[in-house]
C-alpha cells in the first residue's frame, strides 16, 4: 500500500558541508601544527635570526605585532627615539627591521650616491592606481619622475607663483582680522590647512579648491587626508587590504571610508578642469610635467597623474600648515620674541599689505631662525623612511647587516638630538643666531629628509612659510593661546588633532 507523502514528507537534502563533518582530532592536530609553526618562528626570530644580536625590546624581536601596535598609537618615532636613549644608535624594532640613530649613518643611507633602496612594504600603500614620486622604489624610475617635476619646483619657478601665494595669504589675513574684530578665536592649524590646500592646488592644477572661503575652515578633502594617514600603518602591515581598497577605488566602490578615492576624485576633476581652462601666465606644475614628458617622448597615464595629484594634496598641505601653526603657537606665547620679529618684518613690510620680494624676506635673520626652529620642533617628515641594505652588505655600530636587511631612520631623531640642539623640546629661535653653533645644527637639520629622495616641494613650503609668517606678525599682536601644549602625532608626516586656537588683536602701528 502506498503511503501518502503528506504523512511522510521528504527530508530536505543534507548540506554538502557542516561543522559536524570535521574530525575533532584532525582539527586539533592542524591547530597544534600552526601553533608550533608560530612558536618556532618566534623562537627563530629571538634566537637564530641574523639580527638576534641587535638590542631592542623583547617583543619587537618576537613578531611584527609590537611595531604595528606602536604605529597605530600614532607616535612611534618618539617612542623609538626614547629606545635609542636606552639601547644606543642601533635598535631592533621588528624581527627584520633595525632603527638607526646616527648622523653619519643617515648621510650614508640617504646620500645622493647611496645604494640603499626604499623598502617596498613601507611605500607601496601610498600608491592608488599607479605609482607616484614618493612611492617609487627604484632609483632610476624615481630619478626620471623627479626630472619631469624638478623645473616646476625650482626656487626660481616657485617665486614666479608668489603673487598667487600673496593673494591667498591676504585673503586669509582679512578673514582672521574679521574674527579678531569680532572677538572670535582663530584655529591656527585649520586656517593654515585651508591656505596650503588652496595654494598647492593652484600651484599644481591652476585653480584653488575654495577652502579659504569655508566659514569654519573645515574642508572635506582634509578629512580624506586624515582618513588616509590613519590607515597607512594598517596597510603597511596588512598589504592585502590595501590591494582590496585599491580595487574598490578602481571600480568607484565605497563600502568603507576611502580617503584615497575622495582625493583621487578631486585630483581627477582638477586635472580635467586644468586641460579645459585657458592657459595662465605661469604654467602649473602638471602642465610643466606633461610638457617635459612630451619632449622626452614619455607618455603619462591618467592614473599616474591622478596618483601624483593625490601626493600633491597630502604632501603639500599638512607639512607646511603644521610648521606655521607650531611656529605661531609658540611665538604668541613669547611676546618679546614676537615683538622683535614684528620689528624686523616691518623693515620690509611698511604696511600690512606690503608685498616684499623673496630676497628681502630671505635677508631677515630672525624670520629665518623662527622658521627653522618651528620645522625642527615640528619635524614635518617624521616617518622612519626604511631602506634596504645593498648587495655589498653594511657594517655599522659593531654589527654586520646582510644584504636585504631593512634599516630605517627618521629626521625627527636628528632634529631633536640634544648634542646639536640643547633642550631640544624647547622652542628657541635664538639658537640659530649663534654663528659658532650653526655648523653642527645644520649637519643635523634635515626637516625634508636628504639626498635625491628628499621632499621635492621644500622650496614651495619655505616661500609659503616666509610670506605667511611675515604677514601675520605684521598685522596682529598676541592676546591669548587657549591650549599651551599641543601633542604632535604622526604617520609619515606630522599630524595635529588640535585646532590650536588663539586670540589675537589687530596691530595698530
Amino acid at each position: 500500500m502506498m503511503v501518502s507523502r503528506l504523512m511522510h514528507p521528504q527530508q530536505p537534502p543534507k548540506t554538502m558541508f557542516s561543522l559536524e563533518m570535521i574530525d575533532p582530532g584532525l582539527a586539533a592536530l592542524v591547530l597544534c601544527a600552526f601553533s608550533l609553526l608560530a612558536l618556532g618562528k618566534c623562537l627563530y626570530n629571538v634566537s637564530l635570526h641574523p639580527l638576534r644580536a641587535v638590542p631592542g625590546p623583547f617583543w619587537a624581536k618576537v613578531s611584527h605585532w609590537w611595531l604595528f601596535v606602536l604605529e597605530m598609537g600614532r607616535s612611534p618615532h618618539e617612542v623609538i627615539l626614547q629606545l635609542h636613549g636606552v639601547y644606543g644608535p642601533v635598535v631592533r624594532i621588528s624581527p627584520d627591521e633595525v632603527s638607526i640613530n646616527d648622523a653619519d649613518a643617515f648621510a650614508t643611507m640617504f646620500s645622493t650616491t647611496s645604494s640603499f633602496e626604499k623598502a617596498k612594504y613601507f611605500y607601496r600603500p601610498f600608491e592608488d592606481q599607479a605609482h607616484n614620486l614618493f612611492s617609487l622604489v627604484h632609483r632610476e624610475e624615481h630619478a626620471q619622475d623627479k626630472r619631469l617635476m624638478s623645473h616646476a619646483f625650482s626656487r626660481a619657478n616657485v617665486i614666479r607663483h608668489q603673487d598667487g601665494i600673496y593673494a591667498k595669504t591676504k585673503r586669509l589675513m582679512d578673514r582672521l582680522a574679521q574674527r579678531a574684530r569680532d572677538g572670535e578665536v582663530i584655529p591656527l592649524f585649520l586656517a593654515f590647512r585651508c591656505l596650503t590646500l588652496d595654494a598647492i592646488c593652484d600651484f599644481a592644477f591652476g585653480k584653488p579648491l575654495g577652502a579659504l572661503d569655508l566659514a569654519d575652515f573645515h574642508t572635506p578633502i582634509m578629512d580624506a587626508v586624515d582618513q588616509s594617514n590613519l590607515s597607512i600603518p594598517f596597510f603597511q602591515h596588512f598589504p592585502f587590504f590595501r590591494a582590496l581598497l585599491r580595487l574598490m577605488s578602481y571600480y568607484n566602490i565605497q563600502l568603507v571610508p576611502n580617503g584615497f578615492l575622495q582625493m583621487g576624485t578631486a585630483a581627477r576633476t582638477a586635472l580635467k578642469e586644468m586641460r579645459t581652462s585657458p592657459p595662465q601666465d605661469v604654467a602649473t606644475m602638471f602642465e610643466t610635467m606633461i610638457s617635459s614628458a612630451s619632449k622626452k617622448g614619455i607618455e603619462l597615464s591618467e592614473e599616474h597623474l591622478v596618483s601624483e595629484g593625490i601626493l600633491m594634496i597630502v604632501a603639500g598641505t599638512d607639512t607646511t600648515a603644521a610648521s606655521l601653526a607650531v611656529n605661531l603657537h609658540n611665538l604668541l606665547q613669547r611676546p618679546d620674541t614676537y615683538r622683535d620679529l614684528r620689528d624686523e618684518v616691518k623693515t620690509v613690510l611698511p604696511t600690512p599689505d606690503s608685498r616684499p620680494n623673496m630676497a628681502d624676506l630671505d635677508a631677515l635673520p630672525l624670520l629665518d631662525a623662527c622658521i627653522k626652529e618651528a620645522m625642527r620642533i615640528c619635524s614635518p617628515v617624521r616617518g622612519r623612511l626604511p631602506r634596504i641594505v645593498p648587495p655589498t652588505g653594511w657594517d655599522f655600530g659593531g654589527h654586520h647587516f646582510k644584504p636585504g636587511t631593512i634599516v630605517s631612520t627618521s629626521p625627527l631623531f636628528y632634529l631633536h638630538d640634544p648634542a646639536a640642539f640643547p633642550s631640544p623640546e624647547t622652542y628657541n629661535p635664538a639658537r640659530w643666531l649663534v654663528a659658532e653653533d650653526r655648523k653642527i645644527m645644520m649637519n643635523h637639520f634635515w626637516p625634508f629628509s636628504r639626498g635625491t629622495r628628499q621632499c621635492i616641494g621644500q622650496n614651495l613650503s619655505l616661500v609659503e612659510q616666509k610670506i605667511v609668517l611675515a604677514m601675520f606678525v605684521r598685522r596682529f599682536k598676541p592676546l591669548d593661546v587657549l591650549k599651551k601644549n599641543v601633542e604632535l602625532k604622526e604617520s609619515v608626516v606630522v599630524q595635529i588633532e588640535d585646532p590650536m586656537e588663539v586670540r589675537v588683536d589687530i596691530a595698530t602701528e
